[in-house]
């Protein structure tokens, strides 16, 4: 077995993937410590397996006796990692390894009233009820499928309000027929003008730049999720960004037929995932590269942590430059559920008075709100 990953960027992927291991194994974990992990790693480039453990050692764990505990599921996990073809195994306190964070088809939809279909089946999604108010980095694995199945409803119910919304119309295909009976009163009941309603189109165009750094990876996810299903809803003109260290543009991956399918074909074209975080630059890039994506109807959504290793002059520049173009600027910040949250990372308050909105983004009932916010 190799004592070392090939390249920075293995390690990475790795200690991310490690991260969630550790979370499903009831191993406290807080995003600041994966933060200052982070850093660390990119800054030493490690990738021998020993330093990787020692870094482990010194920015993830708060008790002593939790060190021979990380050091056990370290080695569980790396020899997974190594050996991903090998059966799955039991992690070291019994738990078995998380899966990924992928949604998955449903088979036979809910009918009307809840109900279920003929069978009742559905692949992939959890019964289980699961509470709107807990942070996302703090749910079990298992409860994943049910927070997707919920994020899906909260989509579909935003969805067909946006579908819903009609306006009178002089001329189309879908008559008003109340109105054409009313307007029938003064010929004795005979409909000479018929009325016409069509429906109401979306003037507000969406954009949203999502943060899919170390530190937003579980955020990120769901964030992510959420924007594919509002885009079933062919009527809405939503624009998606994900940036790190360089900003790419994901909206064509959005019409893939999965979740899943959408992250592998954004995979394939951006190498960004979960870098560093350079905001400055990345909005430098939208305002220059993507000048179409921002105008005075758009509604620019950014979400972020808010901690940025770039120029934070450049920062500054662009968030003023954005909030010129756009309808209105909103941040959403997964750290501004904590109550004694304060905006105090450099990158954090420098964009603040340039928002119009700083809302939080960290489980579901905020992301709902976020959803109402823009389609309600």
């Amino acid at each position: 077995m190799s004592t070392a990953f090939e390249s920075c960027e293995t390690s990475v992927d790795f200690s991310l993937r490690l991260f969630g291991y550790l979370r499903g194994n009831g191993f406290a974990l807080g995003s600041q410590q994966t933060i200052a992990c982070m850093q660390a790693l990119t800054r030493l480039r490690a990738v021998k397996h020993a330093e990787l453990l020692r870094l482990y050692r010194l920015t993830l764990v708060n008790r002593q006796e939790d060190l021979y505990r990380l050091q056990r599921l370290f080695a569980t996990f790396l020899e997974r990692y190594l050996d991903p073809l090998a059966p799955p195994q039991r992690g070291a306190d019994g738990e078995a390894p998380p899966q990924a964070l992928i949604t998955q088809r449903q088979v036979h939809a809910a009918g009307e009233g809840g109900e279920a279909g003929e069978d009742g089946h559905t692949a992939g999604y959890s019964t289980a009820e699961v509470d709107s108010s807990v942070d996302f980095r703090l749910l079990e694995e298992r409860n994943y499928p049910a927070v997707i199945a919920e994020l899906a409803r909260i989509a579909r119910r935003y969805a067909s309000l946006a579908r819903r919304k009609t306006h009178v119309a002089k001329r189309g295909r879908h008559v008003d027929l109340r109105a054409s009976l009313r307007g029938s009163v003064t010929t004795d009941g005979d409909i000479f003008n018929w009325r016409y309603r069509a429906r109401e189109r979306a003037h507000t165009r969406l954009t949203v730049v999502v943060d899919v750094s170390g530190s937003m990876e579980i955020y990120s996810m769901f964030l992510l999720n959420l924007l594919y299903l509002l885009h079933q809803n062919r009527s809405l003109k939503l624009e998606v960004f994900a940036f790190s260290t360089h900003l790419a543009r994901l909206t064509p991956y959005l019409r893939a037929r999965s979740f899943r399918a959408m992250l592998d074909n954004a995979a394939r074209h951006y190498h960004g995932w979960a870098g560093g975080t350079r905001i400055g630059h990345a909005l430098e890039c939208l305002n220059r590269d993507w000048p179409l994506a921002v105008a005075k109807d758009t509604v620019v959504s950014i979400m972020s942590d808010g901690w940025d290793t770039g120029d934070i002059t450049l920062l500054e520049r662009e968030m003023a430059r954005l909030a010129s173009r756009a309808r209105a600027v909103m941040w959403l910040n997964p750290l501004k559920g904590d109550p004694a949250y304060e905006p105090l990372a450099l990158g954090m308050a420098t964009a603040r008075p340039y928002l119009d909105e700083f809302v939080s983004a960290h489980n579901l009932a905020s992301l709902d709100a976020f959803a109402e916010r823009l389609l309600g």
